[in-house]
């Protein structure tokens, strides 16, 4: 996403395989994530020579958090893992703990846009 912010006043598409050159990110990797933020309705692609991806709105309009939730489905883990961890949700001391900072975190991502994330 940072890839495409950077070259989006140019409002041409860019090939994956240019993002992998630039991110060092296999582009079968990279496609998965694609898909993904295209079925999110984040970006757009179109085939071809000229093809690639494209964001679908200004860096500014778009989050950090959109991103994330893209491809986690809403869902940060910072460390309760309730699949293989044996202690049932409603004993846990740490699960409230997790979620509630989980949820804050979440929070200070909906306040960061991409064009803040690439100016950094």
């Amino acid at each position: 996403m940072s890839v495409l912010a950077k070259t989006n006043d140019k409002k041409g598409f860019v090939s994956l395989s240019t993002v992998a050159q630039e991110t060092h990110l296999s582009p079968l990797f990279l496609k998965h994530i694609a898909l993904t933020l295209k079925g999110k309705g984040l970006v757009e692609s179109r085939e071809g020579v000229a093809g690639g991806y494209r964001l679908t709105r200004s860096p500014e309009k778009i989050t950090v958090a959109e991103i994330i939730s893209s491809e986690t489905h809403g869902c940060i883990s910072l460390s309760c893992n309730h699949t293989t961890c044996r202690i049932d949700k409603g004993n846990c001391l740490c699960y409230p703990f997790w979620n509630r900072v989980g949820k804050e975190m979440f929070s200070v991502l909906e306040k960061i846009t991409l064009s803040d994330f690439i100016k950094q």
